[in-house]
């Protein structure tokens, strides 16, 4: 007898699934050494070497996202990155999964995948370490929990919904917005009845409990999370305009326009549909809320590849005629868009000295650059820390003990952390967002590599710091066009004065008070 075969069964749509998924994940894979880590990534990988149930700007989920990534992968780009593409990955199989519970097929799937493995705004994300691609996925992993509930009237899933929410709490705060349009849309809708239900109280204890050590240590901290956000409006948000914001909607996934729009439009209007009207009512919300509290305009991101799906599932049902010539518009004008868009703002594939459209770019200061600012956030900073490698071991064994190193903002130090954690270089100092918990609060070491940028800084550092040490010698200034931060500057100061220390002293105090 010959022996019997394992056969997967796997059906046409499921592969459909896994193919789109696969691809998403090479994409990143294959461009993951085109750019740097962006700037916030080191601070995230230095809250990883400092793991606690928070931090001044963020939960403490992607710090133990990165801890797990350098564990698996070592001190590498490529591990910090690999997460976010497995998650942009995993976001294709939901997606799927949405597609099958509303009752769509092939067409639908392959739509709604192209329209999100096409999008240059989730290129981008999951080309990034940070908690913002781990937080569309949990957007669209409750989204589809939603659409389980009502469709099958299943009030038990609140328990999950519950057990989401806490997580992607624990990710960003930002999912507040998303279950807030939710829960004000769900009123308006026919599904009210289910906040009767038991399982609605048992999920608010479970949510609760879930973000219950965050909270308490925002409150053990003085809620640092809502200084932090008092200094974002006062320095970012202020910036943000309202037309810019209305735009941008249209812009961030112009490859799927026709896509999310028709679905709006049915999901709000069209009465054979109404009931999902319940989706469309969230984006409304979701966008008043973000304009009333001055939202930057990628908050909306985690929304759209909802409206991908029904976009798609409205095309497959409704459009009978001229269906091969539907789709291969819809198909051939994504791949057009994206290459629009990739000439534009061409991260993960298009490096800084690629970008045609000079003068285009509007940052967070309100002035508008040459380059994307996350494109040149990306840039610069191996090369600082391998500087500020060089001149610590340059000190000799005997000084290893006998050098801080003192950073303007957490970028810096964090790169310098992540370059130098194979020597065993010192913690980093830094007056800037969490390092400030990890700082002494005092100095007493004869060395000082002082790291100065101009960001935002009016420092003079030339002639400041020889009144604060003996001596003072320029090493290394960055020279980058292409960095935010072109002209940084690296000295290698030694032995501070008194006034240098009580300076420190002080400075750090006030800083630390303010988490007290």
């Amino acid at each position: 007898m010959k022996p019997a075969r394992l056969r997967l069964n796997i059906s046409a749509e499921w592969q459909l699934i896994l193919i789109f998924a696969l691809a998403k994940l090479l994409i990143h894979f294959f461009t993951v050494s085109n750019f740097e880590l962006h700037r916030d990534a080191y601070l995230y990988y230095a809250q990883s070497e400092h793991l606690a149930w928070g931090y001044v700007s963020v939960p403490p989920s992607i710090a133990v996202i990165g801890k797990l990534a350098t564990s698996i992968f070592g001190n590498t780009v490529f591990g910090l990155r690999f997460f976010p593409a497995l998650i942009g990955a995993l976001n294709l199989i939901i997606i799927g999964l949405f597609i099958k519970e509303l009752g769509g097929k092939k067409k639908a799937i392959v739509l709604a995948s192209l329209a999100y493995i096409l999008s240059p705004s989730f290129l981008h994300t999951n080309a990034l370490f940070q908690p913002v691609a781990f937080n569309h996925f949990y957007w669209l992993l409750s989204g589809y929990l939603i659409l389980r509930m009502i469709s099958r009237n299943n009030p038990k899933i609140w328990l999950w919904i519950a057990v989401v929410f806490g997580f992607a709490f624990l990710n960003k705060y930002s999912i507040v917005f998303f279950y807030a349009a939710f829960a004000f849309s769900l009123i308006l809708s026919k599904y009210r009845y289910l906040y009767k239900s038991r399982y609605f109280i048992m999920a608010l204890v479970i949510g609760l409990t879930i973000i219950s050590p965050n909270l308490f240590w925002q409150y053990e901290n003085s809620w640092p999370v809502l200084q932090h956000m008092t200094e974002l409006r006062e320095t970012q948000l202020i910036h943000v305009r309202t037309s810019d914001f209305i735009i941008a909607q249209f812009l961030m996934n112009i490859q799927a326009l026709l896509i999310w729009i028709l679905a709006l439009i049915i999901l709000l209007f069209y009465r054979k549909e109404k009931q999902y009207r319940l989706f469309g009512y969230i984006y409304i919300f979701l966008i008043l809320l973000l304009l009333a509290g001055s939202g930057k305009p990628y908050y909306t991101l985690g929304i759209y590849p909802i409206l991908f799906v029904f976009g798609s599932y409205f095309i497959e049902k409704y459009v009978k005629k001229y269906t091969s010539y539907v789709y291969s518009f819809l198909v051939i004008s994504m791949f057009f868009s994206l290459y629009v868009s990739l000439s534009v703002d061409g991260i993960p594939f298009i490096t800084p000295d690629k970008v045609n459209n000079k003068g285009a770019f509007r940052w967070e200061d309100g002035v508008d650059h040459d380059i994307p600012q996350d494109m040149a956030d990306m840039t610069g900073w191996k090369e600082i820390g391998e500087v500020v490698k060089e001149i610590y071991i340059s000190l000799g064994e005997e000084n290893e003990d006998n050098c801080d190193i003192y950073c303007y903002h957490y970028g810096q130090a964090g790169a310098v952390m992540f370059y130098g954690k194979e020597i065993g270089i010192p913690q980093p100092i830094s007056p800037n967002g969490s390092f400030v918990f990890w700082a002494p609060d005092s100095i007493s070491k004869d060395y000082v590599i002082y790291i100065h940028s101009d960001l935002g800084n009016d420092i003079n550092p030339d002639t400041r710091l020889p009144q604060l040490f003996e001596k003072v010698t320029l090493i290394k200034t960055i020279d980058n066009k292409y960095f935010r931060e072109n002209g940084t500057k690296i000295y290698l100061c030694k032995s501070p004065n008194d006034k240098a220390k009580i300076f420190y002293k002080n400075m750090m105090k006030e800083l630390k008070d303010n988490y007290r």
